[in-house]
């Protein structure tokens, strides 16, 4: 008996490690080459899921499920290799379906065919998916309101649930600022950078102004409670002292599961950018996603790219060369 309550004792007092399922986000996967280097390369890794995109100003304004393609040609190279897909549709739609809209997206019109989009959509690849969302990083990427996004969001969970009732349905990702700045601002969390002081942190997360942070905040706070999603989703960068608190900030808000969809760093702004120190601070990044009370976080990225804020986080170069960063990554995945 004492040792059975010994053993209770000490599985209490141990911290639980959530251990989520790791993915890449947004491989190269355009080309047949692209999809040949990721495939290999993510097998290397034992990467089983990734997360690619699709937008709806790259096909017809009302397409046939031949109209994707080459969406489908990419999802099916991906899926015969064994790779588990979660297809993030981008709001970026053909000028008549637009109404506002940025470099980014737009908000879709009411009598646009978002709908017969969608359908189609997934006749073309719902089979070869295991997840999608709408929308990505629409607190901040979006155009219109929080309203506005969610009315966009129900049209499309509409089509899906009853069109393809098994796949998950994501939340379309949120960039974390909601969460992180409550942590950083209202918690009083450390920001977890070495060398970063605290007032230049505070300078970003809490100093442009609390009515920002909060207009964030009561924005996902209120796209938690009403969407129809099976899944919540925050994306985490360059701050790992403040993930801990903007995941439990989106736990207050949600009874669902929470992924990660995005992670990464380190800050442009605020570190240095040689390969040797993103390595290090990748094992960091790893071992705080690994004790985050989520079920599955995707890594960005695979490759550094040029377009992205985080140009430099890649595990390859621009030319598919091997960074340091990869043998942490491949050493951190192989002792799990």
């Amino acid at each position: 008996m004492r040792f059975a309550l010994t053993l209770i004792f000490l599985f209490l007092a141990t911290p639980l490690r959530a251990d989520p399922i790791i993915g890449m986000a947004f491989p190269p996967v355009s080309e047949p080459d692209h999809r040949a280097f990721t495939i290999t390369a993510l097998a290397e890794l034992n990467v089983q899921h990734i997360r690619i995109a699709e937008a709806w100003f790259r096909r017809p304004l009302n397409p046939t499920p031949e109209d994707f393609a080459p969406l489908a040609r990419r999802i099916s190279d991906l899926r015969a290799a064994g790779l588990n897909i979660l297809l993030t549709v981008e709001l970026d739609a053909p000028e008549a379906a637009c109404g506002q809209r940025n470099e980014y997206a737009c908000v879709i019109r009411r009598d646009a065919p978002f709908e017969a989009y969608i359908s189609a959509l997934l006749q073309a690849v719902g089979d070869d998916l295991d997840a999608i969302q709408i929308g990505n990083e629409w607190d901040n990427r979006f155009p219109g309101s929080t309203s506005e996004f969610l009315a966009i969001h129900a049209r499309a969970a509409t089509v899906i649930r009853a069109e393809r009732p098994d796949l998950t349905l994501v939340l379309g990702g949120v960039t974390g600022r909601a969460g992180l700045s409550h942590a950083m601002c209202f918690e009083g969390d450390d920001h977890g950078v070495p060398g970063l002081r605290d007032e230049e942190a505070r300078q970003y997360f809490c100093n442009r102004g609390m009515a920002f942070n909060e207009a964030a905040q009561a924005a996902v706070s209120a796209a938690l409670a009403i969407a129809d999603y099976d899944v919540a989703d925050i994306h985490l960068y360059d701050a790992p002292g403040l993930w801990s608190g903007a995941v439990n900030w989106m736990r207050a808000h949600t009874d669902r599961p929470i992924w990660v969809t995005e992670f990464g760093g380190p800050w442009p702004w605020n570190e240095p950018s040689d390969p040797d120190y993103q390595a290090e601070r990748l094992a960091v990044y790893l071992d705080t996603i690994a004790s985050l009370p989520i079920d599955r976080a995707y890594y960005f990225k695979l490759t550094d790219d040029p377009g992205s804020y985080h140009a430099l986080s890649g595990l390859y170069d621009v030319n598919g060369q091997p960074k340091p960063a990869l043998s942490v990554f491949a050493e951190w995945m192989a002792s799990r």
